[in-house]
């Protein structure tokens, strides 16, 4: 039996992981998941997968899984509620049962038994250098090197110390969200939005991102962009959204944010929405996780999809990544290919080693591009084409005839 087993993950791993498709939907039927329920997810400094479910945690490590729950570890409860990773690559997982600690196999709680936690529900892990940030449903606890510090009604006056979810800004205040309404907090000042004081449309706050000088604010009943003292809402009457309940908010590297909906997921650049539908009908968005490789994984109520729109890449660390390469065809088509998203730059220069013009710089997704460039404003003559990333500079030759 144990063989047969064997044999079974062999084949799901083979014929889910090397396909390179723009969607793959993981659910308890082609895969060793054991709950269609994908709280959350995340990946860690090694490289394997961490999924929360709502019966257990599970590890992936690109050759086999393993299931730990209440049964055959020490973890504290089966429902996973939250999952983060520190620079030590531990892994930081919010339950209802208490704050779990895992390492190699090792599982450490933190609850109010041993411990000055006020509540032993973790919803929401936020960390930030030794800082770790902690939503609970009596207020946020806030464990450092030093010490650890709570922060709820009884501490600071929070109006409401029932925390469904918290973010950091880029100056360090911490905003959080309650069923009551939006609460901004630092050291010397502590703010309370609802939507009678403010353009809140609703004071369920269940999701909140922060980008730059932006907070982002996923309500029942729309999308809150809050910039400086400029509110801005989005519903379905004036955007993109399908739904106006939003469970879910992250950001990628190329400014766009994606938001997640109980009606699927799109994302947002700044002047754009684009709605990404999958195979099948799988709509409530419960979290979104984007790696190193631009993948999204989408934690949904009945499947985990991961999505790509330059082909899915998911954990494989047997097989070497295509090189990259770098064309210039017929003078006029400029191709290349990117094993994963990088920063990219392609100039032109004279033959005294001159700048000519600058074609591009920016990051790109990885894969294969091809645009064509206008010499136009080139004089006759013959000119080099460098492309440059982190990794690698190549040099091509563009002779332009008029």
């Amino acid at each position: 039996m144990k063989k047969k087993l064997t044999t079974l993950l062999s084949l799901i791993t083979f014929c889910l992981y090397p396909q390179s498709e723009n969607w793959k939907i993981y659910n308890n039927l082609n895969s060793p998941l054991p709950n269609n329920k994908i709280t959350s997810t995340t990946i860690d400094n090694e490289g394997k997968i961490f999924f929360g479910t709502h019966n257990g945690l599970v590890v992936y490590d690109g050759e086999t899984w393993k299931n730990y729950n209440e049964k055959n570890s020490l973890i504290s409860s089966n429902k996973i509620l939250d999952i983060s990773v520190d620079n030590f690559n531990n892994k930081w997982i919010g339950t209802p049962l208490g704050l779990v600690i895992y390492k190699e196999g090792v599982f450490k709680t933190i609850n109010t038994q041993n411990s000055k936690f006020p509540s032993d529900k973790i919803r929401k892990i936020i960390i930030k250098g030794s800082k770790k940030y902690l939503a609970t449903a009596k207020g946020i606890v806030i464990i450092s090197l030093k010490d650890t510090i709570i922060i709820n009604k009884q501490t600071n006056s929070l109006p409401d110390e029932n925390i469904i979810t918290l973010e950091l800004d880029n100056r360090e205040n911490i905003w959080l969200g309650t069923n009551s309404g939006l609460i901004y907090y630092n050291k010397k000042e502590l703010k309370f939005f609802n939507k009678e004081n403010s353009k809140l449309p609703d004071n369920h706050i269940w999701r909140l991102q922060t980008d730059k000088e932006t907070v982002w604010v996923g309500t029942k009943k729309g999308l809150v962009k809050i910039s400086d003292t400029d509110w801005q809402v989005f519903t379905k009457k004036n955007s993109g959204l399908p739904s106006n309940i939003i469970t879910d908010i992250t950001k990628d590297e190329y400014n766009r944010i994606w938001v997640g909906t109980t009606r699927g997921v799109v994302t947002y650049n700044g002047y754009e929405w684009k709605n990404y539908k999958t195979k099948k009908n799988l709509k409530t968005i419960f979290s979104i996780y984007i790696d190193k490789n631009d993948n999204k994984w989408l934690s949904t109520e009945k499947a985990l999809i991961v999505l790509n729109e330059q082909g899915v890449s998911v954990l494989n660390n047997k097989k070497p990544n295509k090189p990259s390469y770098f064309n210039v065809l017929d003078n006029t088509k400029i191709e290349y290919f990117l094993p994963q998203s990088s920063n990219v730059e392609i100039k032109i220069y004279n033959n005294q080693g001159e700048l000519v013009d600058v074609i591009l710089e920016e990051k790109m997704l990885k894969g294969k591009h091809h645009f064509y460039y206008n010499t136009d404003s080139l004089t006759t003559g013959s000119y080099l084409c460098r492309f440059k990333t982190k990794k690698l500079s190549l040099t091509k030759k563009l002779i332009v005839m008029k």
